[in-house]
């Protein structure tokens, strides 16, 4: 819980370049998920089991399920030999009885030579311990166990690899062995390793680019330059304040960033005038949440920053523009953009008027809270300001 502060969710679409899809999935993690593998590994291996257990006949009878059928001793014989998870079938001593193609892989030898072999000779040193106190739960009775241990012959480096095994009994139900399943997580940390550097190149272009986009603004308006950063600044330090993720005040800083980006098709002109605009002037400069929305709408950002980019002037109130949206009705980042940005107007200087203090800056947002602003991010703001020191680079 965020205590009494609303929390911003992110949005549900997905960037073209997919920063944003990579963003959700991975969220951001710099390790691979390892429980989701043992869960499914660990289903894996039960269904493993199962298809041994098919195989003993039910009423204690000589033969099997498979040995009557050939298509079907075909069909799950394959399954075995081919499957892409390692598989060894051992006595209740651990002696390997018989292995699939991936185990020999991963335990870097062949089929034919793993037989007559104990796995405890593949397993490191380091984790004899813990793979024999595995070994001592399953013959007490345990079902499945799961550990992750390196393996490999000796004089060969060994490898991470996640193994599972689960007893395998007779018709009387007397443990005669154990079934194994083994998955090599060099895999996964080679593939999290990927994942994190497309990640951090893709995080790098859509900086790059937002910061492009800011840039081209700016320079319609040079009055404005920073502006943007120092709203973006400011929204990134409301939403920590207000208790976000690093994901969503990611979020906020780039929606700061591009909140006036709908000021390149105002005429110059107009934004560096002097004095004061006339009707026609303000009308045309209203237009801009429009504009930025425009051109962002069809960028698939993982958070909502077309539509915070077009309400960042509507008004608790409904007075604001360009639809007189009210209260919760506009989304949270919008309203958080608006308090940053009336504050950031008001210290910096304009061709039409100059800077105020902070004091007197933030007495107006004060006046406004609950009428302009949402009261609780001018809490929020204030906090900052007052109790934090908060001051933009």
């Amino acid at each position: 819980m965020l205590g009494h502060y609303p929390v911003v969710m992110p949005g549900t679409i997905d960037l073209p370049f997919n920063p944003g899809k990579i963003l959700r999935d991975s969220s951001l993690q710099a390790e691979p998920d390892f429980d989701k593998a043992i869960q499914g590994f660990s289903a894996a291996l039960k269904d493993l089991k199962e298809i041994i257990q098919e195989s003993i006949s039910p009423q204690g009878q000589e033969g099997t399920a498979m040995a009557q059928n050939p298509a079907m001793d075909h069909h799950y014989r394959e399954l075995f030999v081919g499957a892409p998870g390692g598989y060894l079938v051992t006595d209740t001593d651990g002696t390997i009885q018989e292995s699939n193609q991936a185990a020999a892989n991963m335990l870097q030898g062949h089929p034919d030579f793993l037989p007559g072999k104990h796995v405890s000779f593949f397993v490191s040193r380091k984790d004899h311990e813990a793979f024999s106190s595995l070994i001592d739960h399953m013959r007490q009775g345990d079902e499945i166990k799961e550990i992750k241990i390196h393996v490999g012959p000796p004089g060969v480096t060994p490898v991470p690899v996640f193994l599972a095994i689960a007893g395998r009994r007779n018709p009387a139900g007397e443990l005669v062995g154990f079934n194994w399943l083994m998955h090599s997580l060099n895999q996964s940390l080679q593939d999290t390793e990927v994942l994190q550097n497309e990640l951090t190149q893709l995080k790098s272009y859509l900086n790059g680019l937002v910061k492009v986009f800011s840039t081209a603004a700016e320079m319609q308006d040079p009055y404005a330059a920073g502006h943007q950063q120092r709203v973006a600044h400011l929204a990134a330090a409301l939403g920590q304040e207000m208790g976000f993720s690093p994901e969503q005040v990611e979020g906020l800083k780039i929606t700061g960033f591009l909140h006036d980006l709908g000021k390149v098709a105002i005429p110059s002109h107009i934004l560096n005038k002097t004095g004061m605009l006339t009707i026609v002037e303000c009308n045309v400069v209203k237009t801009h949440p429009q504009l930025g929305y425009d051109l962002l709408k069809d960028i698939e950002f993982p958070w909502p920053v077309a539509q915070a980019v077009l309400q960042h002037h509507e008004r608790w109130d409904g007075s604001g523009y360009p639809s007189k949206l009210s209260g919760n009705d506009i989304i949270l980042e919008a309203r958080i953009l608006a308090v940053a940005d009336v504050v950031e107007a008001m210290l910096s200087p304009r061709p039409y008027g100059t800077a105020v203090g902070i004091e007197e800056a933030l007495k107006e947002l004060y006046q406004e809270r609950g009428t302009l602003y949402d009261p609780q991010i001018v809490d929020a703001c204030l906090k900052l300001f007052v109790e934090q020191g908060f001051k933009f680079d």
